[in-house]
């Protein structure tokens, strides 16, 4: 199954509503400054959101298993690939009980 378009989409989602957060901020930040001046003890914070935070952590997990497939790819060609059955045969009893 390939979620890649699908991902794509919600990233750029992602990106353009940051995109536009960061500009209302900066906006909001330039009027707030004319009227105010902050004391220089106080010091910016940048915060991350869950939902970027989610994103990079799907994007380190795609690479990953990327790796993975190319790895067992490779191992296929060249005839060392050997599965272990018993985990698969535990997995689809598992997967078929609901569990």
């Amino acid at each position: 199954m390939k979620i890649d378009a699908y991902l794509s989409g919600v990233i750029d989602k992602y990106v353009k509503q940051q995109s536009k957060t960061a500009k209302a901020e900066k906006t909001e930040a330039k009027a707030s400054q004319a009227s105010t001046t902050k004391p220089s003890s106080e010091l910016d914070k940048v915060e991350i959101s869950p939902q970027a935070k989610l994103l990079a952590q799907l994007k380190e997990d795609e690479q990953a298993k990327a790796q993975r497939i190319a790895q067992i790819k490779a191992q296929i060609e060249n005839g060392s690939y050997k599965p272990d059955l018993d985990a698969i045969a535990k997995s689809i009893v598992k997967e078929w009980k609901g569990e």
